[in-house]
This record gives C-alpha cells, structure tokens and sequence, in this order.
C-alpha cells in the first residue's frame, strides 16, 4: 500500500467523528459525478484535511487505481508542485521528462483520485499541473484543499465552514448539547485526555460559550480541549476569555474564525513555560519534520542544553504543539502549519532566531558531507532514509546557502555531496540543484570543481554529453590548477560514461582505465566501486568477458568488506549481464538474484525492472517461457509506474528477450502470462523472480487470461454487469458518467463478440467468480 494511501485513511475519521460533516461529504461524493476537479475551501484549520482524507476513504474503491494524497505544505515554491508529486506518488525522477510530461503519461490511463492538500501557498504551480493533468486524463479526479478556489474551469468549490455551535439565545440540555458537532467535538477530544470529562447540567452553558468563543473552529477546539486535563471548563473559558479580550484590535480585515485561531494560539504560547516557548521558537526554523539529533543540535544551544530541551520537547508534545509520526522505526516531529507559522512570527528578526537558523544550514551542511563520505558503508539505508526524511529540510539550508556570502561556497559543496540523493529517484532536483549551485557560484575552487564532475554525471545521465563534457573539462581543469588528483580522477570516471553514452566505446574504456588507476593510488572508495561497474560494464558490451568478470569480482569484494550494498547491487546486475551473454546461465542467474534482493530495499522502480528483464532472459533461455513472460509482465508495470523505458543497448536487449517469448508462446497465451505478471503485487513479483513458480493459481491464471481481453474499467463495468446494474446505477458507483459508462458497455461488447448486456454479465460471472 502506498504511503499517501496509507496517510489518507490513517487520517480519516471514523464515520461517527466527522462531527456534522457528513453533509459536505455527500455534496463531494455527488459532485465528483457530474465534474472533475472539487476543491474544499476554509481558513485554515476548519478541518479541511479531516474531510478530504475522509472522502479518500469512502470513494477508494470507485477509482482502479485507488486514491493518492499528497501534502504540499512544506512547499516553497510553485516550480517544484509537479516534482513534489512525482516523488509523493513514488514515482521515480526521469531522466529526459520533465515532471509534468511524466505526470500527464502517468495519469493518462489510470482512474485515480488525485488529493492535493494546502496548496493556498503555491496556487500557480497547482493550477498549471492540474490543467495539464485533466486534459491528460479523462478518468482523473482531482480533489483539492485551499484557503481560497483554484480558479480552474470546471472546479467545483465546497466551502467548509466551522462546525455548528450551540444557541446562546437559550439554555440547551446535555443530550441538546451533544447534537451540534461543536460541543460533540470538544467532549470527544476532552474524552482522549481526561477519561473522566463529561457535559453535565452544571456544565452545559459554560460548554456552550466556549465553544462560541472558538467559532466552532476544529483546530481551536483540539488546542482548547488538551488543556481540559488539567483545567475545568469554567477555567478554560476564563482564560480564553481574557487573551482573546487583549487581541481582538489585530487586522480588522481578517476573518473572525482567523482572528480566534490566532489569539487561541497565542493563549497556548503563553501557557507553555519559557524554555517550551523557546524551543517551538527554535523549531519553527525546520520545514516539514525533524529527529531528534537535528533537533538536539539545531535547537540544544544555551539554555536548551541536554535534558533541558528534552523537557521541553515532552511538554511540547503533551500539548498537542507538536505533533510526533513514525517512519521506518524513527520518531519524527512536526507543527501543524499555523503553528509553526506563529512562531516565526512570534522570533521574527530575533538573534536568537537567526542562531538557530545558522545552525540549521550548518546541521544540514555538515550532515550531507558525512553522508557522502561515509555512504558505501553499512549505514547506507539510514543515510538513504534520511534523505527522504529530510530533503525540504535540505532544500532550506542550500537557499540559505545560496543567499551566503561570497567565498563560503557552501550551496555548491551541499548540491554535490548529495548525489547518490539525487541518484535515488531525484535525477531531476539534482540537476537543477547543481545548476543553480555552479550558477551562483563561479570561482575557481576545489567545491565548484566537485560539483562540475558531479554535474557531468548527471548531465551525462540525461544524454546532455556536449554539455557534460564542457563541464567535465572544466573540472579537470581546476583540478590540475590546484594539483587536485583525486578530483581529476571522478572527472575522468564520468568522462568515461559521457563517452559510453555517445557510443564511443575505446573513448570510454580509456577514461575509465585511467581513472581506475589513479583512484587506486588515493585508495578512493566511490571512485573505485562506481569506475569498477562502469569499466565491467563496457568490456563485457566490447567482448572483453575475462575483464568484466575480474571488474565485477572487484567491485563486489570491495562493497562486501565495506558493508555497501547499492554499488554492490549495481555490480552483481554486471556481472549477471555479463554470464548471460555468455550463456552461463546458473552463474547469471545467482548474479541476478542476488541483485534483486540487494535492490528491492531501495524501491527503485527503473533499476528492478533492469535486473528483472535479465531475469526474463535467463527463464527463456533455461526452458521457461512461462516464467519470461511473466516476469516481462512485471518489468513492463514497473517501466508504467516511473513513465519510461529501457534505454540504449539495454532496451534492444530487452525487445530481444519480449519477441523471442512471445515467438515460442505465441500471442494468446504470451497475453495470458504477461497479464499474469502485471497484476503480481509487491510480495508476488519478489517470489516470481526467486524462483517460486506456484505463485498464481492456475484457474486464477485463466480468469487474469480472460479478463485481460478487457482494459481495467472494462473489468470493472463488466463485473457490474455481471450483478445486473443499469449504467446509471454502475456511473453512480464508479464515479463516471452514464455517458461514459454506455460507452464502456459498447467496448466490452465488441471484444467479448456478445449481442447484449445479459450475454456480457454472464461471461463476467464466469471470469470474475460472480453470481449472474
């Protein structure tokens, strides 16, 4: 299951605590079947992401292709929305597509609810991709979460407003009281905190009040009901009463819900002690969440220092200022956004702030040089983590570190020493990164020397090799001004991929045989492990197979005694690659393996299916064309995912290995298999391609078989055909028009060469295990 599938229903609410909102819910629900793009609207938090994600969990199942939220709160700028939702959808970063062009080919097929929530801060990107990705997709829907309409045709606006708030004209009962979501909200999450909380006759018209004086504001009535564990609600109210009373002169021009919101925030900065203040002060200076260490080094100078900020933190946390997540076993921390947002506010220009965010820049700074330096080593899937963890966090420090002063050359040491980062699904943002970085920065120096052959890599990478070699010579060139060996031996390795790239094989092998040898002489760690696979992979595509095997066996012994396994995996795909052009194929076969299971960790979409298209070469040619096809299957759904295809030599070998197998099963049943493949989940494709043949059932084998006669809404209708709805009843369900939906029927009879619906129900009963 995806994360943002995953985030969405972990965020929707039971349907009993939507607290009056079941009413926007159903406008959504019926909207969404007569347009495409719905957004909810409010000030911020009237709850506009409790109900978006609770709309993901009631219409999951009208998409085939599910529901995906992504959050584009720690967003800075509108350029990089569309990035933020390939990396959010789990899609990796292409090379030659930008990410926009890849969005569009994603979605253009797929029927899918798309949410973006807070986009009130990058409005243009938001409006310049979902105009591009509906025209793209006529099976897209789109729902949105904003402080004000996107202002794109065909939008649909449903304003959220606060919940209703009981009368202040009369007195109500407990059980009357309950009935508005306000006072039912406040009792529920006064509940959480304090099982002994309860609305009683005496309590009543105190509850009442306060839940006017919060405008039946979500967010205002989770703050307020926190401090019900230790208050009563006659002292809350008080206390409300009185900061509210000193802050109603604020913006006469903002909205009554904000100006509550502000002053209900500001009463919580006042009831926590002085050093808490400090640290949500200091803690503002993060984007999106940290750790602990960042936090202990960013926040823990004087008079934070050691238990001190870790008290504080706790108290922090108990209050509900900030929030705590779990991500792969790490404890993470955030603010909600006008949290955070108030406390800049709060420490704007303060020495104290800017401290702190020094620190920051320096944290992040110091951190990507030690990931770089120490990445081929066991503590490479934390280093890798942490990326993920932290890269708007990242983003931050390399501004900060543009805007530094001339001589510090900090943004290009930053964008360069997060490059196996980029290499890891954000080919894209390190290409911008490091452009912006030698932009910005001209001077010759041992940092723009580093970020140019850093820059040629992934210039190479995209088939820019005039522009990469421009900056590969201008590397070599400051490495000889300075005496810098080292750094001329990285700029010969990825001269020798530029040179791989353009097809000059002999240009290749000679960049990389040099580099190899100077990188000995430093006893250079990744610029043996990466000239090692480089120069394997191009003796064994000129022939050379005892001097591929001799790299790849290097390469590997290296990795092992380190602890790397990303360079290791690269290594053993060569070495696999190199055995099956030889027809050794036991030995490709282990390579292979062993490749797999080493890349499988890191989720990398575009290298499995690499690994995975040998595999299909190795089954056809050990007797298995079953198994080939099956497995080209799964290469091809994963290709889908990332919007490419295998490129250069690769790719011809890859159409290669597709006819031979489709030649030995003929069409039909290479469909069926094929099918088969990719419909495999996560789990099943791993077992596939270790060997595990009783993966599918073979009567499940044939219903894929059939069904695959079928797109995936031809399935999804025919199946409803099967239980005897008419087109409206099946449009209402699937979230499509009656329009759609007959000419949906009209497809599924032509390929299944039936008359009517009835004969097309009772195929579909018998392929998908229905009752007609």
């Amino acid at each position: 299951m995806s994360k943002q599938v995953s985030r969405a229903r972990a965020l929707a609410p039971p349907p009993a605590e939507l607290f009056g909102r079941q009413r926007e819910l159903a406008s959504a629900r019926e909207l969404f079947s007569a347009t495409r793009l719905v957004t909810l609207t409010g000030p911020g938090g009237v709850g506009k992401t409790t109900l978006s994600a609770a709309l993901s969990a009631t219409l999951d199942r009208a998409f085939r292709d599910g529901t995906w939220f992504v959050e584009l709160g720690a967003q800075r700028s509108s350029d990089t929305v569309a990035e933020a939702v390939v990396t959010q959808l789990g899609l990796s970063a292409l090379a030659t597509v930008d990410a926009e062009e890849q969005l569009c080919r994603h979605v253009a097929e797929r029927s899918m609810l798309l949410i973006l929530d807070n986009c009130e801060h990058v409005l243009p990107g938001c409006r310049r991709l979902l105009s591009a990705l509906l025209a793209a997709s006529a099976e897209l829907r789109v729902l949105t979460t904003s402080r004000e309409p996107l202002g794109i045709r065909g939008e649909r606006v449903i304003v959220v407003r606060p919940l209703a708030i009981p009368p202040s004209h009369r007195d109500v009962t407990a059980d009357e009281l309950r009935e508005y979501p306000a006072a039912a909200m406040l009792e529920a999450r006064a509940r959480a905190v304090n099982d002994q909380f309860e609305i009683t006759a005496h309590t009543t018209a105190a509850v009442a009040r306060l839940c006017a004086t919060l405008d039946g504001m979500p967010l205002a009535i989770e703050l307020a009901a926190v401090r019900l564990r230790s208050l009563s609600v006659q002292e809350l109210l008080a206390h409300i009463d009185d900061r509210f009373a000193l802050l109603t002169s604020g913006d006469p021009t903002a909205a009554p819900h904000h100006r509550s919101l502000d002053a209900l925030v500001r009463w919580s900065y006042d009831l926590c002690s002085p050093t808490e203040q400090l640290l949500w002060e200091r803690m503002a200076v993060f984007s999106g969440s940290a750790d602990l260490p960042a936090i202990q080094a960013v926040c823990g100078l004087p008079p934070l220092e050691g238990t001190k900020l870790l008290d504080a933190l706790d108290g922090l946390v108990s209050k509900s200022i900030v929030l705590t997540e779990t991500a792969q076993g790490d404890m993470r921390y955030r603010f909600l956004e006008t949290l955070r947002e108030f406390a800049r506010e709060q420490a704007r220009d303060s020495e104290d702030c800017g401290r702190a965010r020094r620190a920051h820049t320096e944290y992040y700074r110091t951190w990507a040089a030690r990931a770089a330096e120490n990445f081929f080593g066991p503590g490479q899937p934390d280093i890798v983590r942490r990326w993920e963890s932290d890269i708007t966090n990242l983003e931050l420090a390399f501004d900060d570190l543009l805007r530094a002063a001339p001589g510090s050359h900090g943004a290009l040491e930053l964008a360069a020493d997060l490059r196996f980062s980029w290499m890891s699904g954000h080919l894209r943002a390190g290409r911008r990164w490091l452009e912006r970085a030698l932009a910005g920065d001209t001077t010759a120096c041992a940092e723009r020397g580093n970020a140019l052959w850093a820059a040629g890599w992934f210039e190479a990478l995209h088939g820019e090799t005039r522009t990469a070699r421009d900056f590969l010579d201008e590397a070599d060139g400051i490495a000889q001004r300075f005496g810098d060996s080292r750094m001329a031996a990285r700029a010969a390795t990825w001269t020798g991929l530029t040179a791989m790239v353009a097809g000059d094989f002999e240009g290749c092998r000679s960049s990389l045989e040099a580099a190899y040898s100077r990188h000995r002489e430093h006893a250079d760690v990744e610029g043996l492990l990466m000239t090692l696979f480089l120069l394997g992979l191009i003796r064994s595509l000129s022939g050379d197979h005892q001097g591929a095997a001799a790299a790849g066996r290097e390469a590997v012994e290296r990795s092992e005694r380190l602890g790397d396994t990303w360079g290791r995996s690269y290594s053993l795909w060569m070495l696999g690659f190199d055995a099956w052009t030889r027809q050794d194929l036991a030995v490709a076969e282990e390579y292979a393996e062993q490749s797999l299971t080493l890349r499988w960790d890191y989720h990398d979409d575009f290298g499995s299916a690499v690994v995975l298209n040998l595999m299909a070469g190795i089954a056809l040619d050990t007797g298995d064309p079953k198994k080939a096809a099956k497995l080209l299957g799964v290469v091809a759904e994963l290709l889908s995912i990332v919007d490419t295809e295998v490129p250069g030599l690769l790719g011809s070998r890859y159409r290669e290995i597709k006819s031979a197998t489709q030649e030995r099963l003929g069409q039909d049943l290479f469909t069926r298999h094929h099918e088969i493949g990719r419909r495999l989940d996560r789990g099943q494709r791993m077992r596939l391609a270790l060997g595990s043949a009783a993966i599918v059932a073979a009567d499940q084998a044939e219903e894929v078989a059939l069904a695959g006669l079928l797109t995936p809404r031809e399935r999804e209708v025919a199946s409803l055909l099967a239980e005897g709805l008419s087109n409206r009843a099946i449009a209402g369900k699937l979230v499509l028009s009656p329009r759609t939906v007959e000419a949906h029927v009209e497809h599924i009879l032509t390929k299944l060469s039936v008359g009517s619906r009835t004969e097309a129900g009772v195929w579909a009963a018998t392929a998908f295990g229905k009752k007609p």
